[in-house]
């Protein structure tokens, strides 16, 4: 986390994803195109960068854990096998912490993981409490629990923590490893229900960075301002704040722009990505801002769909820029509650959800957007919206946003659209929600299992009123 890059990330990548081995080292990927220029990484494929690390320690992460972590000397007094609890969440966090997981490369991830445990107590502890919690509480789905094994990790963090930013003098105040230590504990009071202690601490988060000069002085550690956002983004969906970064009274940065995908749409694509029904009349009946973003959230799917179909990645910087520009823009649009716009806003935001947030997956709620979705739902638009594309808010609501709670009424909404659209096969439900927007990859599997269980609901309810 203490890393700088000194060059531009690029788009896409192809070939082995290097940044999951053991050791870290610079990497050359094979180009897909000849394209050269510097918009932002989004303009082909060329060599991958370079980064250096200024360490008070020289580290080499071992290939197996085990007794070589006891040669490693850390920032502080742990035994070996604590710290193998953080090298083994760290090889399988972004497959649990990203939902487009192979689809994203993060340059130098070991690096930016492992390094800073020699050099950062305050981290190192940070880190143990976070990978026990996760292992522990997250996994068994046990939210609630922070046993006497984790609980001296957490506060030991509290405590060092308090004590370096009590000390004006204490250069590692501003540092990427602060940053990250209360980003942890703002997710984890997330993760707990304690919505007050994760306020503050996010809070606390924007005054270092804007200390520090803004969010362009952690474009160096890409993946931790990822997680700075995402959490912020949790946060304000949890509980119906304002979030802290962007436009807010709290930050001194504007709404980022959408990054530029033109480039990467013009790259050959092995399969049709479907027939985006309607979509140019949809988009020029809706109001203009949220047009833009329907637009841009539409390329960003066809994006991701070639990099599946092809076995690439998108750089973490268009993972970056795409999410921050889409979502926060869409937290900053205000309708009117029973307007078409306002559902439309509430939809493309719970399916931005699943494709950039993990919060749900580890067990926590979007309780105030939620509820703001299911009583959109619920209730008359006007103007009406389509049966097409009620089925696919229907649908988007039901992977990203809702529950078993909510099947009484969602199951009934769900099969009365299936009529009216004409959908009786889970080929035809995915042909229809593709001509909206669609990742598969994300989305397909609970997908069919919504469409399984309103099949089996129609016939349960069908078997009920034939009985005499």
């Amino acid at each position: 986390m203490l890393g700088k890059n000194l060059g531009k990330t690029n788009a896409l990548r192809k070939g082995k994803r290097r940044e999951d081995q053991d050791t870290v080292s610079s990497t050359s990927d094979v180009p897909l195109s000849s394209s050269s220029g510097s918009d932002k990484g989004l303009t082909g494929l060329s060599v991958t960068d370079t980064t250096t690390f200024q360490a008070v320690v020289p580290v080499k992460v071992p290939c197996r854990f085990g007794s070589d972590v006891s040669t490693i000397r850390f920032a502080d007094a742990v035994a070996p096998e604590t710290v193998e609890v953080v090298l083994n969440f760290s090889s399988i966090a972004k497959q649990a912490l990203f939902p487009l997981e192979t689809c994203v490369f993060f340059e130098k991830r070991v690096k930016e993981w492992i390094t800073p445990l020699v050099i950062d107590p305050v981290y190192l502890h940070s880190m143990i409490f976070t990978s026990r919690y996760f292992f522990e509480a997250i996994a068994p789905r046990k939210l609630s629990t922070l046993n006497q094994r984790t609980l001296p990790y957490l506060l030991r963090t509290l405590r060092l923590l308090g004590e370096r930013l009590a000390y004006d003098g204490d250069p590692t105040r501003l540092s990427n490893t602060t940053s990250a230590v209360i980003m942890s504990l703002a997710g984890h009071a997330l993760l707990t229900g304690d919505s007050s202690s994760a306020r503050h601490h996010i809070a606390g988060l924007c005054k270092i960075v804007n200390l520090r000069g803004g969010v362009s002085t952690l474009r160096d550690s890409m993946k931790l301002l990822v997680e700075i956002y995402r959490c912020d983004l949790g946060i304000t969906l949890h509980i119906g704040s304002r979030p802290v970064f962007f436009n807010s009274p709290l930050s001194q940065e504007s709404l980022p722009s959408h990054p530029d995908l033109t480039r990467l749409l013009t790259l050959p694509k092995p399969s049709a990505s479907g027939s985006h029904h309607d979509l140019a009349i949809f988009l020029s009946d809706i109001d203009d801002e949220l047009a833009q973003a329907w637009g841009f959230m539409s390329e960003f799917c066809e994006v991701i769909n070639f990099a599946v179909d092809s076995g690439q990645c998108i750089s973490a910087e268009t993972f970056l820029d795409s999410m921050s520009s889409l979502m926060y823009r869409l937290l900053n649009m205000h309708f009117v509650t029973s307007s078409s716009d306002e559902i439309n806003r509430l939809g493309l935001l719970a399916f931005s959800c699943g494709i950039f947030l993990h919060w749900k997956n580890l067990g926590a709620s979007y309780a105030h957007f939620t509820s703001a979705f299911r009583s959109s739902l619920r209730r008359p638009t006007s103007p009406p919206v389509s049966s097409k594309l009620l089925l696919w808010l229907l649908v988007v609501g039901s992977v990203s946003a809702f529950d078993a709670t909510d099947d009484e009424w969602l199951r009934p909404l769900l099969l009365a659209n299936m009529g009216y659209c004409q959908i009786d096969s889970w080929s035809k439900m995915r042909d229809l929600l593709k001509s909206f927007m669609w990742i598969g990859l994300v989305y397909d599997k609970a997908a069919t299992s919504v469409f399984g269980s309103v099949m089996a609901y129609s016939n349960a309810t069908l078997h009920v009123g034939q009985q005499p």
